[in-house]
């Protein structure tokens, strides 16, 4: 079955979910929504062409409280799981933008190129060239232009001589980077990057990401900033796991009052329950457990890990006597080192990989974050993914790899070591989704990929 086919049936499937949901037919939907019988089933067969597909869609949507974005399926624009963009592709997509300088002149301050990206991937990785230089590493520099920082979070990987400048706290740093050296920016975080040699420009690898918040925008432009603001307390506030206790209290519709007797009587103290239910304490472990119970939550779920100004962006320098064989020190295949790590964001995972060839099936990863890989290396690097699929990736080039796709990395001549970068980062497979899935009966749990049945 080709592409096409497979993104038809995919449609096909999902409106029949949605119409499980609604507690209509497919006889009912067409004459609820004015069509024909036979036309609603050839959607859900998967046998009508998109257009006819994509007219059903929008008409449940506005018949139905029902959101288009909820029963929308993009197509797949991967070549079995894996995208790849070569360095002229990417030459194609240059763009400069200038920023004023220290005169107030608009002059060239970055190029900008694509890389691999897929619609179905969380992040938006680029190539930036930086074609202003400096001499200095003072973050008040008036040549360096600051941006207003971005709702993604940031990860990028340094090639050449580069100064990586942020501002926090009110305060501006700067940083002297070199290649291989690596960092985390947590969102509006203003940020720059200038270069320090006009003979050799440096630039970067800038992986943007979307997080939950990005998973969850609908529904923060639909509540609004300040009611969310309330609800959310911040990181970096002592009063953050009252805001938590707060709320799953509303949650439950259960008063402090409530909360605090109940405590009471499965042994937390009448003092030290109003200190923690007022926010001036913090719980351990054994009162989280009461409390949880008493919330019926889990005792992670009123865990809280606050956020210190010094993670809000983190610098991580390259060391490569501190990579870690893989897959162990008898039979490398790689040599892996671990790039900047944040414990915000527990499943973003780079690494600057020296490929050494070998390993054979042992060298194959797979895992559930949606990956994107840039050779920054001299040397062609193999990508070898299943069934049966490979490709080459040159100097330049780059690939994104969608999650649970076993792959690996081979050199193509015996010249030298490939060198790349690899970041990896969460889509929707999270924790709680797979948690949440992993207790679905397992006589049914295919129908949530492609519902074959009415079961009403």
């Amino acid at each position: 079955m080709n592409a096409d086919s497979l993104h038809l049936k995919s449609l096909g499937a999902r409106i029949r979910s949605e119409a499980n949901d609604l507690k209509r037919t497919p006889e009912a939907l067409a004459s609820e929504l004015n069509l024909s019988a036979g036309l609603v089933e050839a959607v859900m067969a998967g046998k009508a062409d998109l257009g006819t597909a994509q007219n059903l869609l929008r008409a449940m949507a506005d018949n139905y409280p029902i959101s288009l974005a909820d029963i929308w399926v993009d197509a797949d624009d991967t070549d079995q799981g894996v995208r790849l963009m070569t360095a002229a592709m990417s030459r194609k997509s240059s763009r400069v933008f200038k920023r004023p300088d220290k005169d107030g002149a608009l002059t060239e301050y970055y190029e900008y190129r694509d890389t691999a990206m897929s619609r179905g991937a969380p992040f938006k990785p680029e190539w930036i060239l930086e074609l202003r230089s400096v001499e200095d590493a003072n973050p008040y520099n008036p040549d360096i232009a600051y941006n207003n920082g971005h709702f993604m979070h940031q990860t990028t990987f340094f090639i050449g001589p580069v100064n990586f400048y942020w501002e926090t706290g009110g305060k501006r740093y700067c940083a002297e980077m070199n290649t291989g050296d690596s960092n985390y920016i947590t969102p509006f975080v203003p940020h720059s990057f200038a270069s320090r040699d006009p003979n050799q420009p440096g630039l970067i690898i800038a992986v943007t990401f979307s997080g939950l918040v990005g998973r969850a925008l609908r529904d923060f432009i639909a509540i609004g900033a300040d009611a969310i603001n309330c609800a959310a307390g911040d990181l970096r506030a002592a009063d953050l796991f009252h805001h938590r206790l707060a709320r799953h209290c509303k949650a439950e519709s259960m008063s402090i009052q409530s909360l605090r007797m109940d405590a009471c009587e499965n042994g937390i103290g009448i003092d030290r329950a109003r200190e923690i239910i007022e926010g001036a304490a913090i719980p351990n472990l054994r009162e989280i457990e009461i409390l949880a119970t008493v919330l019926a939550v889990r005792p992670s779920d009123l865990m809280v890990f606050p956020l210190e100004q010094q993670n809000e962006v983190i610098v991580k320098r390259f060391r490569r006597d501190a990579g870690r064989a893989f897959p162990d020190d008898n039979s490398p295949a790689y040599r892996m080192t671990q790039l900047a790590r944040s414990q915000h964001q527990p499943y973003m995972k780079g690494f600057e990989i020296a490929v050494l060839g070998g390993g054979g099936d042992s060298a194959f990863f797979e895992h559930c974050l949606h990956q994107y890989v840039y050779n920054y290396g001299v040397e062609p690097v193999d990508l070898i993914w299943e069934p049966e699929r490979s490709a080459t990736l040159q100097p330049g080039d780059s690939a994104y790899i969608r999650p649970l796709i076993r792959h690996r990395f081979d050199i193509t001549k015996n010249t030298g070591e490939g060198r790349l970068v690899a970041i990896r980062v969460p889509g929707q497979l999270t924790d709680q989704v797979l948690d949440e899935y992993a207790g679905f009966a397992t006589t049914g749990r295919n129908r949530v990929v492609a519902e074959t049945r009415r079961w009403f």
